[in-house]
């Protein structure tokens, strides 16, 4: 199989005509496409990280093509075959799927686009510019492509990254992860969860941090494009997670990259979530508040605010360039050299997690000494050990992340509680509310308030502390 390094662009249009007027010095090669992408009725390829396609042209030339990897780190095996018939010989595809799963093979969605292309030299680099438009059709449900996809020719990778950069900086163009043939799996399996697929065996402490960055990276990307689309309560609520849970990985193993990065970066990624931040406040508030009352109207005209500055900024060339910059860091960002480098990564990121228990340790021990900033600063550190404990499900981990996992959840929420009520109220301060509506806001706030909320958080804290695992001793 060979290395395929290639980076997939959601977009308009409207963008796509821009990129032909900025890129194409040639006439565009034009194309219809139409692919057929298989797997087994359990979705083994998926699971595995590989896809399996016949795709067509309009002159009825069919290749089949074999991806296996996520990020720039795919590899792909792809020969002519007869239109409608796979061939199942190849060693690559003998390597992933059994006989009987082999057996089992068959249709699961169709991707049909018209394909202009071109090819752009940057540097000493070739690079081809794909431009897609045209659908996913899956279990009677349809969804628009749109996409521009850059692919190294040949040449240095680095040079991928400029032309990226330089693109994504000029035009709406947003990165996305999701290949046509995960989005093709989500829309098959109708509404129902993907499981994510399993983490490779016997990686490198390296290895698996670029991977879980990747895939963080991938689903960050892809509720960006949800939210700046429809920002309702559950896609602003999915974004805030997917961003935590890849800075939680920028956070626990900082150790891991070398000194000064990824600075920017997790700048930017701080800003995304900020951004979220009164959007999610007031759905939350919302949610509690009487529908009837007097306070509910400006509550959902500050959200209609919100949420329009929030697609703003999601939209906006500085989140575009956070996700791309993202990718080149997770691709080919300044790591440290270690001498556990060669180690295996559950023994050879311990040392994080440990370092990363010890202070939620010190905090929870002092927890009735603790002011409300300090206690915010415990929650946000218990929730990226369990965001970073399932972002790297590595086997020597499990045992410890099923046992401790409900116990950092318990302690998340019970501070999380505590906060609500410091939270909404500082809200609604700035919501500048008078007469009846601010009585009602602070009988609301009142609400929130519960006299048991600190000592619910503080057993939670104390039951949490006091189960270290054998891992952190």
């Amino acid at each position: 199989m060979t290395p395929e390094v290639e980076m997939k662009f959601a977009c308009r249009p409207a963008t796509l005509e821009a990129l032909v007027a900025r890129a194409f010095s040639a006439p565009a090669r034009d194309q219809r496409l139409v692919a057929v992408y298989y797997d087994t009725p359990d979705g083994r390829l998926a699971a595995r990280q590989a896809s399996l396609r016949l795709r067509t042209d309009e002159t009825g030339r069919t290749v089949q093509t074999f991806k296996t990897g996520e990020g720039l780190g795919r590899r792909e095996a792809e020969h002519e075959t007869a239109p409608g018939r796979l061939d199942l010989t190849g060693e690559d595809l003998g390597a992933v799927l059994s006989a009987e799963d082999l057996a089992q093979l068959a249709p699961r969605f169709t991707v049909q686009v018209r394909r202009r292309t071109c090819e752009i030299k940057a540097g000493g680099s070739r690079i081809e510019l794909a431009l897609d438009q045209g659908e996913i059709l899956a279990a009677g449900a349809r969804s628009p492509v749109c996409e521009a996809e850059l692919e190294l020719i040949s040449g240095d990778r680095r040079d991928l990254f400029t032309l990226a950069l330089a693109l994504a900086a000029e035009l709406p163009l947003t990165l996305s992860l999701r290949s046509k043939s995960d989005r093709g799996n989500r829309l098959a399996a109708a509404g129902a969860p993907v499981p994510p697929a399993s983490l490779p065996a016997g990686l490198t402490c390296e290895e698996a941090l670029r991977h879980a960055l990747v895939v963080a990276l991938g689903e960050a990307a892809a509720q960006v494009l949800e939210t700046a689309g429809e920002p309702s309560v559950e896609a602003v609520h999915q974004l805030r997670v997917a961003l935590r849970r890849l800075r939680s990985l920028l956070s626990v193993f900082r150790r891991q990259w070398a000194p000064g990065n990824p600075t920017a970066l997790k700048t930017g990624l701080q800003d995304l979530s900020r951004a979220c931040g009164e959007t999610r406040e007031l759905d939350v508030l919302l949610g509690r508040a009487d529908p009837a009352g007097a306070l509910a109207p400006v509550l959902i005209a500050a959200r209609r605010r919100a949420a329009e500055a929030l697609v703003e900024t999601l939209s906006g060339a500085p989140a575009r360039m956070t996700l791309l910059e993202g990718l080149i860091f997770a691709e080919a960002g300044d790591w440290r050299t270690r001498p556990d480098a060669g180690s295996g990564a559950e023994s050879g990121l311990s040392g994080d997690l440990r370092r990363r228990w010890r202070r939620i340790r010190r905090l929870g021990d002092a927890f009735t000494e603790l002011g409300p900033e300090e206690r915010h600063d415990l929650r946000l550190r218990i929730k990226a050990l369990r965001y970073a404990l399932d972002a790297l499900d590595l086997p020597e981990w499990r045992p410890l992340a099923e046992a401790l996992s409900p116990r950092l959840r318990a302690a998340q929420d019970a501070l999380g509680a505590l906060n609500d009520a410091d939270a909404a109220k500082g809200l609604l301060e700035r919501l500048d509310l008078s007469g009846d509506v601010r009585r009602e806001a602070s009988r609301l706030v009142a609400g929130l308030k519960r006299r048991d909320d600190r000592t619910r958080a503080r057993k939670a804290v104390r039951r949490l502390v006091e189960s270290t695992p054998a891992l952190f001793t």
